[in-house]
Formats: structure tokens, C-alpha cells, sequence
């Protein structure tokens, strides 16, 4: 079941008392109720964006053991900046300003927003699932497939970049079960799009 507008501003509510209960919905910093949709919560993007380094050549990685990649110094460039310029046919990670506190029982979906794939901005690009323990700010994957160039505000007054959609699992989740709980789950903890050593909080 879809969370709708009634049930995210109650649930939202009812987390600022306990913002770090496991059964509590919450955001930092907190978001504004006109922020919530129909059945949806806007979100900001954050002034943190992490690119391909540009190499001559086509360089070729083994994919298959990820977590060497994401620690690879030669693979990356960091920047944080108030405003990125996404130029055309351009991949950069970046994240939700604010971070997402999910509870036991709930997961999300991060969309982009229909204004901007009409522009031909992609938001995500195959990973939209967010799972009931998450507790960071959300990663995304901004693609550009227009011929344009364009500018992203970020930080406190950013641009709205993407929308997250809430659904009740069909059975709350025990902590063992929670997301980051696991040494599976690579990028729990991290402040960064991807877990750069000595990055976590």
C-alpha cells in the first residue's frame, strides 16, 4: 500500500518525536509539510557530487568486486559546490539533502521529478528501492541525455530534485533484518554518494 498525503504528515509528525525510533519516519533537517504530495515527499539535492576522472582512452575496470572500485583514487573526483553545471550526456552522483530515516515497516521509491525528464534529466538510473532501516541521505544518479546544459542549485535552498514514494511492507522487519545491519549492505553510513575509505560519519 501507497502512503498518501494524510498518512506521510502523520507518520511525519509522529516521528519528530522520536525521530530515531525504529518504527519512526523522520528527516534531517525536517521538511516542510507543503513539501508532501499526493502520495509523495519532495526532497533537495545536496551540494555533494562525485564524477568519472577523465582519462585518455576507454579505460576498463573489473566490475565484479565493486567495493575495490569505489576505494580505487584514480577512478573519482569529489567536488561540493552550491550550483553544478550537468552538461550534455553527463553522469554524476549526488544525494538528497536531507537525510531519510525509514522505519521497520516502511520502503521507499526515489523518483525524478516529470518536469525534468522532459529536459531529458535522469535522476536515478536502475536503483529507486529504498529499504526499511535506511537512515541516510539518498544517493542518486543524475544523467543528462539532452543536447543542453543545465544548472542544479543545491543545499538549504536547492532545487526540489526528486520525490520519495512510501509503501508499507507486508510485515514489519526484525533489526537483524533492518538495513545496515549487514556487512552486505556496502553503502550504509556513508557521507558520500559512494564509500570512500575514511568517509563514513
Amino acid at each position: 500500500m501507497i502512503l498518501s498525503k494524510p498518512d506521510l504528515i502523520n507518520r511525519v509528525k509522529a516521528g519528530l518525536k522520536k525521530p530515531n525510533h525504529p518504527r519512526s519516519l523522520s528527516f534531517a533537517p525536517e521538511i516542510s509539510f507543503d513539501r508532501i504530495d499526493q502520495c509523495s515527499i519532495d526532497l533537495r539535492l545536496a551540494p555533494i557530487f562525485t564524477i568519472f576522472k577523465k582519462k585518455k582512452g576507454v579505460a576498463t575496470y573489473d566490475i565484479q568486486n565493486p567495493k575495490d572500485l569505489f576505494e580505487a583514487e584514480d577512478l573519482w573526483e569529489h567536488h561540493e559546490r552550491d550550483c553544478w553545471k550537468l552538461e550534455p550526456k553527463q553522469f554524476v552522483l549526488s544525494r538528497t539533502f536531507e537525510a531519510v530515516h525509514l522505519p521497520n515497516d516502511l520502503m521507499g521509491l526515489v523518483e525524478g521529478r516529470s518536469s525534468f525528464a522532459r529536459f531529458g534529466i535522469g535522476i536515478h538510473v536502475t536503483a529507486p528501492k529504498i529499504d526499511p532501516g535506511y537512515s541516510d541521505p539518498i544517493t542518486l544518479e543524475l544523467t543528462n541525455h539532452s543536447e543542453a546544459a543545465y544548472e542544479l542549485r543545491a543545499g538549504e535552498n536547492g532545487v526540489i530534485i526528486c520525490q520519495l514514494i512510501l509503501m508499507k511492507v507486508s510485515k514489519a522487519l526484525k533489526s537483524a533484518d533492518l538495513y545496515g545491519a549487514s556487512p552486505k549492505d556496502l553503502f550504509a553510513g556513508y557521507n558520500m554518494p559512494i564509500p570512500v575509505k575514511n568517509k563514513k560519519r
